[in-house]
């Protein structure tokens, strides 16, 4: 193969490897600052665990409940009626506007860096407004908190809140929070001005010391300081109103209180606003290079939105191909936001030390938390799923990489560093306190023979593709002569590009085997007998296969461990090719029994379509094993999204009579064809729309995006008896999703996790800026 001969053609020195690989390098420090606490509508941090933390809160004071409902975490519940990233670039610009009705309020946050030593230094200009002039106000709230060792010291003079400090990874810093002079307090009735202990000024500020572990249970401290303030505040107004009633702008204010107390590790500016206002958030290393001037925050900023709109367009060429300034502006919110939602995590995480039980099977297992760790990841969703799926990550990626490679490589990297010796990697990455909040217990607990869908490889993949297109306009003489310059230390765009290559293959061979290892039909061992070949999910229940990617996809109606699922042996057969072209040592014979294999198990004839198998269908759920090896093998047929798997992966040839029948069953309206996307389960399926219906139905942007990828790079190119059909659903499904996902936008101004088969309608989980974000790349037509 190609791949195999560029691969193996560039041997580089370790000072290179080192040079392109180290986590000290000049790349990690440039990304050591970010907005990388998605969770919250606005927060940042380093990528350094036990760190500085930040964050802004928000509520009305027209309504004297609404302490109890502070903005801080994204939340389905606050009913924001706008939220997201219309500029990121992912280092060191970003813009978003936050609009809520409920607490009335708009707010603009436009986040800058300069680079410097020590992460350099950041700053955040806020804009907004009240959305009601007769309100009583908002409350704007910015907080700093120190998770680890380090000091703090705090004042609050002349309007101004200044935060000093030293920790031993960011060095010394300094902090400041300015309120623009053009900010107006409320409107306070006559007889309540002047109210001694009531502070008055455009910012105010409250010191605390908290147990370092709970420093983000900020908005909680400050609930109980607010409360404890309010109560105070609540008797001194009693006795001096006349008629006025209590005002929320004197009600919920600070005082300026614990600001010199030794050892606070937690710091709260806040700002009480009526109509328009503005305030810098300005943090300075103590790299002199790199001082902010708040004058300088709109030039610099209006200098990276040009560059940023200049870059998207060189990007995705979506202008050149005729979209409407509408469209462009949504596609730059979906990068935007997809970016916006890359985080950094660091602690425990909750693992078994042994394979969940199956089936009836006592659950003798204990959980124990790991040794903390690190992980640089994206996120599916900020209210819903602020944290590190695998499955949702390689989707992600996709995207990510077309804009910036070196940053999705960063994050590729970190989530191979959590795999273990076996090739194990946590589905679902809930680490720490802060993480589990956020999940249900019954789902914290990894377990080591769960695997998830290796959509991670995509990029790899991808970056492969990328080398072999770029090393076909050079010979393999130049190739090699490039090699010698490495020796030298000297390392052009190819080189680099090999070098990251290379440091990634290892991962990709190592997660082969642990799937054909763990997921092994008859032993977890990976031994295989002839009648019994093929793969399982573990971690199957009796409604769900949460493992597979799919939850509630239809499998067998009664689990077994004599299932066969057909999109594992897909993803297993995708991995083998993958494998056999990045290492010149591995062979063709793999891959062609796995394929061989693959229709031999899961092709059904009569029905002309891939289905799951089962064996041993028995009344009884407790059963555990297939005992009686004379078990009738049976297909489990639901035409669907699982069904089009070998298909989806490009492991079905372009001149099979299988692809003719894949792709009629995709176009036929009686049962995947919808005019706003293919849906997950055929109409004509008993469990249509039945049950949870989550993927029983609606349509998945990322399963859209794998058929379209697949129908481009595999079979409306090349010549065959089903080309000018792939060509046609290609063309029609493209617009189809375009149309739709841009329409639910317009609406919404929401990105949707899943879309409804019947009208088009946005539903579930918003904003759901992980896959749904492949519309970038629909419209662009990268893949």
């Amino acid at each position: 193969m190609q791949l195999r001969g560029l691969v193996a053609a560039v041997v580089l020195s370790t000072a290179v490897l080192v040079a392109a690989h180290s986590d000290t390098g000049p790349l990690n420090s440039e990304l050591q600052w970010g907005t990388y606490r998605p969770n919250l509508y606005f927060g940042t941090r380093p990528r350094l665990p036990n760190s500085l933390l930040s964050g802004l809160m928000w509520f009305g004071l027209d309504d004297q409940r609404n302490w109890q409902k502070i903005r801080h975490s994204c939340e389905l519940g606050d009913n924001l009626s706008e939220y997201g990233y219309s500029r990121h670039n992912g280092r060191d610009f970003g813009e978003q506007t936050m609009r809520d009705n409920d607490q009335g309020v708009e707010i603009k946050s436009t986040f800058i860096k300069v680079p410097g030593q020590l992460g350099g230094s950041w700053a955040v200009r806020f804009t907004g407004r009240t959305l009601n002039e007769d309100t009583q106000g908002v409350s704007l709230v910015y907080y700093f908190g120190l998770e680890g060792n380090g000091t703090l010291s705090t004042s609050v003079k002349d309007d101004v809140a200044m935060v000093r400090g030293r920790t031993p990874d960011l060095g010394k810093f300094r902090i400041r929070i300015v309120p623009a002079h053009s900010n107006q307090l409320p409107a306070v009735p006559e007889d309540l001005r002047n109210i001694g202990g009531i502070h008055g000024g455009r910012i105010s500020g409250v010191g605390l010391k908290v147990p370092k572990t709970d420093v983000w249970k900020a908005k909680d401290a400050f609930q109980d300081v607010l409360l404890e303030s309010a109560q105070t505040r609540v008797r001194a107004m009693a006795k001096h109103a006349q008629g006025s009633g209590i005002h929320g702008s004197l009600l919920f204010g600070l005082n300026n209180a614990g600001l010199r107390k030794k050892g606070t590790n937690l710091f709260f500016a806040q700002m009480i606003v009526h109509g328009e206002f503005a305030f810098d958030v300005i943090y300075e290393c103590a790299d002199k290079t790199s001082r902010i001037d708040s004058e300088a925050i709109d030039a610099i900023a209006s200098n990276r939105r040009k560059e940023f709109d200049a870059r998207f367009e060189s990007s995705f060429n979506l202008r050149e191909k005729e979209f409407s300034d509408a469209q462009v502006e949504m596609a730059r919110n979906a990068l935007s936001s997809l970016i916006g939602g890359i985080g950094y995590f660091h602690g425990s995480g909750l693992v078994s030390s042994n394979p969940k039980p199956e089936y009836g099977q006592e659950d003798s297992s204990e959980a124990k938390l790991s040794e903390p760790y690190s992980l640089f990841a994206t996120t599916p969703s900020r209210p819903f799923f602020p944290r590190g799926f695998l499955w949702d990550e390689g989707f992600h990626q996709l995207v990510l990489r077309q804009w910036d490679s070196d940053l999705s490589l960063e994050i590729i990297r970190s989530w191979f560093g959590t795999m273990d010796g076996n090739g194990w990697m946590a589905r679902e990455q809930i680490l720490g306190d802060e993480a589990r909040s956020k999940v249900p217990r019954e789902f914290q607990v990894q377990y080591p023979d769960f695997a998830n869908p290796p959509t991670i490889l995509f990029a790899v993949e991808a970056m492969a593709e990328q080398l072999l297109a770029r090393g076909m306009t050079r010979s393999m003489d130049d190739a090699l002569q490039a090699g010698g310059a490495m020796e030298e230390g000297v390392c052009d765009e190819q080189c680099l590009l090999q070098s990251k290559l290379d440091s990634l293959v290892p991962y990709t061979s190592r997660l082969l085997v642990f799937f054909q290892k763990s997921q092994a039909a008859d032993s977890v061992d990976g031994s295989m007998s002839p009648s019994k070949a093929g793969y399982r999910w573990r971690g199957r229940t009796e409604n769900h296969t949460l493992t597979s990617g799919l939850d509630d996809y239809p499998r067998a109606s009664v689990p077994s461990t004599g299932e066969l699922h057909v999109d594992l042996y897909s993803w297993v057969a995708y991995m083998a090719r993958l494998n056999a072209e990045l290492s010149p040592t591995v062979g063709d014979a793999e891959l062609e029994s796995h394929l061989e294999m693959l229709d031999k198990i899961h092709w059904n004839e009569q029905e002309n379509m891939y289905c799951d198998v089962t064996t041993g269908i028995r009344e009884d759920y407790d059963e555990l094993e297939d005992e009686d090896e004379g078990l009738e093998r049976v297909f489990v047929c639901h035409r669907g999204y699982v069904s089009l798997f070998p298909m989806l992966l490009g492991l079905v040839p372009p001149d099979s009579k299988k692809l003719g029948h894949i792709l009629s069953m995709i176009e036929d309206p009686e049962e995947l064809w919808t005019e706003f996307g293919v849906r997950s389960l055929s109409k004509r399926d008993e469990f249509y729309g039945q049950g949870e219906n989550y993927w029983r139905g609606p349509i998945w942007i990322n399963i859209n995006y794998l058929i379209l990828s697949s129908l481009h790079r595999n079979y409306m190119g090349v010549e065959g008896p089903y080309q000018e059909q792939a060509r046609s659903i290609y063309t029609r499904l493209r617009d189809n999703l375009i149309a739709n996902v841009f329409e639910q936008y317009q609406s919404s101004r929401f990105f949707w996790e899943q879309y409804n088969p019947e009208d088009g309608t946005g539903q579930r989980t918003h904003p759901f800026t992980g896959w749904t974000t492949l519309i970038v790349l629909v419209m662009a037509e990268k893949y």
